[in-house]
């Protein structure tokens, strides 16, 4: 491989997981800047859907918008904050050859970078007309980015240990051979 070819995939390596944060926050801002009567009619939609599905896989009762409105919040920004600790695992922020409970550590600064995106989505919400911004939403968006922080920190853990002991396993027959 060519060091063109190396430098080339090694900027990829930064730049598509960076990419698709910048797009997933594109797509919550711009939520956030639709009108009022626009992100009813939005939100009647994924109702009406989620409620289809729910009656088709046996759910009788009927979910009721808020309902739906603040789940949409909290996948939102658990998606958000998952794009986030892969942005720190790519950049090497949170890496297999460091120590676990550091990466881990690490891992944890998607929560801040995600409370400050929900507080930055909320005041947007500010300059639509017919909505305002909510602190009860800036809770629900960090709870999402937190959930996902966790099972990435969770999976990485495991990862990590199966990623030493194969490491440890290969050392071992090295040496025995010798």
């Amino acid at each position: 491989m060519s060091i063109q070819n190396s430098r080339f995939l090694t900027a990829l390596r930064y730049i598509i997981p960076l990419l698709l944060t910048v797009l997933w926050l594109t797509f919550i801002f711009g939520n956030s800047l639709k009108t009022g009567e626009q992100s009813s009619e939005q939100s009647g939609k994924v109702h009406e859907v989620v409620n289809d599905v729910a009656q088709s896989i046996g759910i009788e009762k009927p979910i009721s918008e808020h309902t739906v409105r603040k789940s949409a919040h909290f996948l939102e920004f658990a998606v958000l904050g998952g794009l986030v600790c892969i942005d720190l695992w790519a950049f090497r922020i949170v890496s297999l050859k460091k120590k676990l409970h550091i990466s881990s550590l690490f891992s944890l600064l998607s929560l801040p970078i995600c409370a400050v995106f929900a507080s930055i989505d909320e005041l947007l919400q500010k300059t639509s007309k017919d909505r305002g911004p909510s602190v009860i939403d800036v809770l629900i968006d960090t709870s999402g980015a937190a959930t996902a922080t966790f099972l990435f920190i969770l999976v990485f853990a495991v990862l990590t240990l199966v990623w030493k002991r194969t490491k440890a396993k290969k050392e071992e027959k090295s040496s025995s051979i010798s």
